[in-house]
């Protein structure tokens, strides 16, 4: 078991949005000692962050954010991590740790991580798996983490050493951690959360379809469409460059969706209703088996 480094005492968070806004709420709330700083290109975040006393340390100035900086948090866009990166390099720690909220890994790695690493940096990757369809930092809230498994990818060989204190960072917020390749990171993540953003705007889309009546649309949608298509409503810029960064596993994924929606088609065209059953049923047990095991993880 290696040795676990102290906790970091000054964190950049690059992007007070609602993640790195709740990210900056966390630490605040559980590393009270720590040197908070949040850089933003916008004053309007960085200021709300000041009023409620989360950090009066906020910059527009990406270098002057991260000088001296342990560890270095990037939270916006995934899209905008590279040329963030390269930025504050001049300004970076040697021995600063460098890592992420995006999610997705693969595209992260080979884009960020490697250019980081390339320069003699250090870089892991890191996904909580927590989120809401509302944006900004005035949706963030501390509690947004409690509870969410954050995954960390370390695919350069950073000692460790280091990924054990980033994952006891984490830990420090309230999640539980999850090491795996951004490969299979990315595999998982598009099954669990990316097909079902996707399959959520589908059934908004059909809801809209045949000509039926708005009214009658209105006056009928109940908690089940509710709930299914709340996730759709996440801002649709940053859902399209998810999809678009984890574009082979996610079109891997619709294309079975596309057979599995083919074989009840099928069935109905039969009249195969025992057919039918059996394929509710099995998709029943499939979700009681993965949310077991993730509640038995929590």
């Amino acid at each position: 078991m290696c040795e676990q480094r102290a906790a970091y005492r000054c964190i950049t968070v690059v992007g007070p949005g609602l993640l790195g806004g709740s990210v900056a709420m966390a630490v605040r709330q559980h590393m009270p000692g720590c040197d908070l700083r949040v850089w933003g290109r916008r004053e309007q975040p960085l200021a709300y962050l000041r009023e409620r006393g989360i950090t009066q340390h906020t910059y527009t100035d990406l270098q002057v954010a991260v000088q001296g900086a342990e560890l270095v948090i990037l939270s916006t866009p995934i899209g905008c991590f590279e040329s963030l990166a390269r930025e504050m390099l001049p300004a970076l720690a040697d021995d600063a740790l460098v890592t992420d909220v995006g999610s997705v890994k693969a595209y992260v790695h080979r884009t960020t991580g490697a250019m980081l690493t390339q320069r003699g940096h250090r870089f892991i990757g890191s996904h909580p798996m927590a989120g809401s369809e509302t944006t900004g930092v005035e949706n963030a809230t501390a509690d947004l983490l409690c509870g969410a498994t954050v995954a960390i990818t370390n695919p350069d060989g950073v000692p460790a050493e280091e990924e054990a204190r980033l994952a006891a960072f984490w830990q420090s917020l309230g999640c539980t951690t999850y090491a795996m390749t951004p490969e299979n990171h990315d595999r998982a993540v598009a099954r669990v959360s990316h097909i079902p953003h996707v399959l959520a705007a589908l059934c908004a889309h059909a809801a809209a379809g045949d000509n039926v009546p708005q009214a009658d649309l209105q006056r009928l949608a109940a908690s089940g469409f509710r709930d299914t298509t709340r996730v759709c409503c996440g801002p649709a810029p940053m859902w399209a460059d998810i999809l678009w960064e984890n574009d082979v596993a996610v079109r891997r994924a619709l294309s079975d969706c596309m057979s599995q929606m083919q074989t009840v088609i099928d069935l109905l065209n039969k009249q195969d209703k025992a057919g039918l059953r059996r394929w509710l049923e099995t998709a029943a047990d499939s979700r009681r088996t993965i949310r077991r095991e993730q509640e038995t993880n929590t």
